[in-house]
């Protein structure tokens, strides 16, 4: 058991460490991923007195949506997470494999009390509230967030990249990325580093790569579903972990 818990402190050290490079989380990155909400209006030039146009807006993300996640680094390291999220309800399935020692966690917030369910040990542990329950699938599922635009042009998303990237910012043309066609920037940090963000021309995050310390580390998003059908049953601790004991945090 000992083992179990050493092995969830490594996990958890891990995202920490991959956040801080830019994994998009608002609360805790060094290096800080562009949100959707840093519109950025062009100027017009005062001698041509041009009506100044409306800045286009981002969109919100629906209340209902679910993707899947997957990561890997140049060191070997490597996860992935299925996420779901339903109004206030979120699940994260977590797996990773990190110095060749494998890892899963269930992560379930019902609206409210957060639950924590490690298989391996057959044990649940409930939470008072989500944040205090250790996610390490929440930076990614921050970075889906932060980095969703909805129907925007590249100027618009290019100008919150230069507005938070300490290095510069480029719009480096479009890509497909697994059969879907994205806009690719680039983002450098004077502190050292550089990540590249593929995002969908229909505004969603598809691919990530940041590269800090000589570690690269690639996210890449699929099976998104925006307004899924998503039963309740999905963030039910007694339906996902049936009998197992649950220890109160």
């Amino acid at each position: 058991m000992m083992k179990k818990y050493a092995l969830l402190g490594l996990i958890v050290a891990l995202v920490v460490s991959i956040a801080a490079v830019g994994c998009g989380s608002k609360k805790s990155t060094n290096i800080v991923t562009p949100t959707a909400t840093q519109v950025v209006s062009t100027p017009t030039s005062e001698a041509t007195e041009e009506p100044t146009e409306e800045p286009e807006e981002a969109s919100e993300l629906p209340d209902n949506y679910k993707f899947f996640m997957q990561w890997s680094d140049s060191e070997g390291n490597s996860g992935e997470m299925q996420f779901w999220v339903k109004g206030d309800k979120w699940r994260t399935d977590w797996s990773a494999t990190q110095e060749e020692t494998e890892s899963e966690m269930l992560m379930i917030y019902d609206g409210q009390f957060g639950y924590l369910y490690m298989p391996d040990m057959n044990q649940v542990y409930k939470y008072a509230d989500s944040w205090s329950m250790a996610n390490p699938g929440q930076a990614y599922a921050q970075d889906f967030e932060d980095s969703y635009w909805g129907e925007v042009s590249e100027t618009t998303i290019l100008a919150a990249f230069e507005s938070s990237c300490t290095g510069g910012a480029s719009f480096d043309g479009n890509e497909d990325v697994n059969g879907i066609s994205c806009m690719k920037f680039t983002c450098n940090f004077v502190e050292g580093g550089v990540s590249h963000y593929w995002i969908a021309d229909s505004g969603w995050l598809v691919k990530v790569e940041t590269t800090l310390d000589s570690v690269t580390t690639t996210m890449e998003y699929s099976e998104i579903e925006f307004n899924a059908d998503i039963d309740d049953s999905i963030f039910d601790i007694d339906t996902v972990a049936p009998g197992v004991p649950i220890m109160e945090i």
